[in-house]
């Protein structure tokens, strides 16, 4: 599997923490009440983004420099962008 490349410093793909409703799923018998009181559970995800569209943010939380200095990317995250409530920039320290 090919890793895919991108162009500037790792400092141009900002660090960020999404907050994101995830669905729920559950295979067990229930009421119809007890099922009306399931809710999407709430998820974090940090990781630099590298595109972000009407549709989709998509983070890479692992890189690595190829032999010509241009950074590759991996553990790629892609996000619903209706799944997000939140993007918080990160500062490091």
């Amino acid at each position: 599997m090919s890793k895919r490349k991108l162009k500037g410093t790792i400092d141009d793909y900002p660090l960020v923490q999404l907050t994101i409703f995830d669905w729920v799923s559950n295979s067990e018998w229930m009421s119809f009440t007890k099922a009306k009181k399931l809710e999407p559970s709430k998820c974090f995800a940090v990781g630099r983004i590298f595109n972000k569209t009407k549709t989709k943010i998509q983070l890479f939380s692992s890189w690595s420099y190829d032999e010509d200095g241009v950074i590759e990317i991996g553990t790629i995250e892609t996000v619903p962008r209706s799944w997000v409530q939140e993007i918080n920039e990160l500062k490091l320290k």
